[in-house]
């Protein structure tokens, strides 16, 4: 089979160059009494997806196939000799004004499809029109019922256009679809036949057959159509009907034009979680659902066709609404959001389409962030694996992908469980995308512990203990942790007992509490995390060690008098980071990029900072700056410091005596996490201890860093 010459149609544009030097095929008259077969027919959609030709060798169709206007029954085609004539005065584009070329059946430009014989004269009266000049304003002299102002033509399906407009009585944008009244009924084009095996269904370079539309007041595509399909479906995501009349031998539909935030936009807020976002879909799903539901299907949902408002996802244009079953010689716009069946085999199409054009959707937003490109598929209807470029995606998302966009529509929802119930394949995405808002919100913690002695003293008095426990319920998987960390006081005797008995004291305090019992390995709440009653158990949890370890100290006997600890106990879960604290050992949150300090340090010095006596600098080098406020131990009661932060993917968390933090500065914690892209905890936990043994590590340092991923 040859190779097209048309390099420079739609589809052409996508995946090849227009050569301008190669001449075009002869013309074949088209047969008088029937459409123009297409040169190769389309085989089912099974031998379709297994015979698809790759991008680098597009399949050209006969020159029949790009006869935008076929004669009709009672008329001969016109000879080929004509052609020239229309070539040097062609019928411009109603959807971008460019001219047609070479009789296509598709604008050469934009991809509109031009209307067949015998399809109800555009609306627009001339190309040569400017955005300001309204082409409906010959036609009715002036605004529509004294009310609504045209403007802009934004789409034509076979005589049904779509404007822009104005609502001058309220103010507001409306839709405003027009169609000739009483257009005539329109022959039926036959059903393609069936391929055989040899046959290749088209790439993405070559020019679709113009369809014929069918006839009837009710029939699609017509305006009693369209307002009996949103009535049906009534779902609040559809434009709502505003008004219906006839007008100089026309009929107007009137919609409300949505008002909202492209919902490209929408989804790059940083202010909206995934839980969020995968809402907004599910209620695009819910829509498409309520569509199956009164017989239509969308051949490209996009995500420049829906907006984001107070009350949620709102679609602007219906216009690639389509009936299901799909009528024979249905006109497809065949974007690359748009389902393969619905080119190669129509008769094959289901409701299941609209999964792959949903697919197609969520691929732009989630992976690419723009919208789709040739250069983002594999092959026609194939896209490029996300796995390919990001090896550890998220295996919600790489199967909710891999069951949606795929060229094979019995490869996508439902699954085998659920074909009886849902042939549609939607309650199961709609139920699948709810699973991955929550799962995507929730990170997942890479975790590292270490201690070192130091350069300097014999003995290590820090002593910390890791909680770490994973949980999964059907699809839902939790993530949680608990750190806690002790600086026995080296000035005091016994400082490693102090630090060994508050880890203990506090571990057992907290595994006693309820919200903590999944650290137990029984079953814990499953409320979401308030903040302020984990603070108030961890709090609690500080003063409970504290008198034990007072108590202890002062217990005839022991030997121990005077002992004590700093303490730092901080509980981390997928969304969460709540921290309790006593002493100078710190907690700090690397949240989107910024280092920030949780705690504060309960020292001398740094209260003399706080109230402006001391600088910062000064701080550094006072000879009381390890002299503490309150410790563990100290005094029958601490006050012990909360705080409390949201965790995000990227974030780092630390937890570490003071003996890291009289080596490292602050702004040097922040860089390493940062510039030198540590790419685990226990890389980032090494190389921090490792520099403050190479600075001479004058105490025991102990540090734990908690990763988001």
């Amino acid at each position: 089979m040859s190779e097209s010459k048309y390099k420079g149609g739609l589809w052409a544009r996508l995946f090849g160059a227009f050569n301008e030097s190669e001449e075009a095929p002869a013309q074949q008259e088209p047969p008088v009494a029937e459409p123009a077969p297409v040169a190769h027919p389309v085989a089912s959609v099974a031998v379709a997806i297994a015979e698809l030709a790759p991008i680098a060798h597009p399949v050209a169709l006969s020159a029949s196939v790009a006869v935008a206007e076929p004669a009709t029954v009672a008329e001969a085609a016109p000879p080929v000799e004509e052609a020239p004539t229309l070539v040097e005065t062609p019928q411009p584009c109603q959807a971008c004004g460019a001219p047609r070329k070479d009789l296509l059946a598709y604008c050469h430009d934009c991809g509109w499809l031009f209307p067949a014989a015998g399809a109800a004269a555009p609306l627009a009266a001339s190309s040569a029109l400017t955005s300001r000049e309204n082409p409906m304003t010959a036609i009715t002299n002036g605004r529509l019922q004294n009310r609504y102002e045209l403007g802009d033509l934004v789409g034509e399906r076979q005589g049904v256009a779509r404007y822009r407009g104005v609502d001058h009585s309220s103010g507001l944008g409306v839709v405003i679809v027009a169609a000739p009244l009483a257009a005539p009924a329109l022959p039926v084009a036959e059903a393609a036949p069936v391929a055989g095996a040899d046959d290749i269904v088209p790439g993405f370079d070559e020019d679709l057959p113009a369809a014929l539309a069918l006839g009837g007041p009710d029939a699609w595509p017509s305006i009693a159509w369209e307002r009996n399909l949103l009535e049906r479906a009534d779902h609040p995501s559809l434009p709502k009907v505003l008004d219906q009349f006839t007008e100089n031998d026309k009929e107007y539909l009137v919609l409300e034009y949505p008002l909202g935030i492209s919902l490209w936009d929408a989804w790059d807020d940083p202010e909206h979680g995934a839980a969020t976002r995968y809402r907004w879909l599910q209620f695009v799903a819910g829509c498409l659902e309520a569509l199956h539901n009164a017989g239509a299907i969308f051949e490209g949902i996009r995500p420049d066709v829906i907006v984001v408002g107070e009350s949620g996802p709102r679609i602007t244009d219906i216009s690639d609404v389509l009936p299901i079953p799909l009528p024979a010689g249905a006109p497809i716009k065949a974007t690359l959001y748009t389902a393969p069946e619905l080119i190669v085999s129509p008769t094959a199409a289901d409701t299941r389409s609209d999964l792959y054009s949903f697919g197609a959707m969520l691929y732009s937003l989630e992976y690419l962030h723009h919208p789709l490109e040739a250069k983002d598929f594999e092959r026609p209807y194939t896209p490029l694996q996300i796995t390919e470029r990001f090896p550890d995606v998220h295996p919600l998302f790489l199967r909710l992908i891999n069951k949606t966009f795929c060229r094979d529509l019995h490869t996508r929802f439902p699954t085998d469980e659920l074909t009886k119930t849902d042939q549609s394949g939607f309650q199961e995405l709609i139920k699948t995308l709810g699973v991955c808002g929550k799962a995507f919100d929730e990170v997942r913690l890479d975790i590292a512990a270490w201690t070192t002695t130091g350069m300097v003293r014999t003995g290590n008095e820090d002593a910390l203990t890791v909680l770490h426990g994973v949980d999964t319920r059907l699809d839902e998987l939790t993530e949680y942790a608990m750190v806690l960390l002790c600086d026995g006081m080296g000035g005091y005797d016994a400082g490693e007992v102090a630090a060994a008995l508050t880890i203990n004291e506090m571990r057992k305090y907290l595994l006693d509490q309820p919200i903590f019992a999944a650290l137990t390995g029984k079953e814990g709440p499953t409320d979401a995390v308030d903040p302020k009653k984990y603070q108030e158990v961890l709090r609690d949890a500080l003063k409970h060690a504290n008198r034990e370890v007072y108590t202890a100290a002062r217990t005839p006997g022991k030997g121990k008098r005077g002992m004590g600890c700093t303490a730092e106990c901080v509980y981390i879960d997928s969304r969460n980071v709540i921290a309790g604290h006593v002493g100078d050992s710190r907690v700090y949150h690397l949240h989107r990029g910024r280092l920030v300090q949780l705690t504060r340090d309960q020292t001398l010095v740094n209260r003399l900072v706080e109230l402006g006596q001391l600088t910062a600098e000064e701080a550094e080098d006072h000879p009381r700056k390890n002299e503490l406020q309150q410790a563990i131990g100290g005094q029958p009661d601490v006050v012990p410091g909360l705080y409390a932060g949201k965790l995000m993917r990227g974030d780092w968390v630390l937890v570490c005596s003071d003996g890291l933090t009289n080596h490292i500065s602050n702004k040097e914690l922040e860089t390493m996490l940062t510039r030198e892209a540590a790419n685990s905890a226990e890389e980032a936990a090494r190389r921090l201890l490792n520099l403050v043994n190479l600075r001479g590590a004058t105490d025991n340092a102990t540090i734990v860093v908690v990763r988001a991923s």
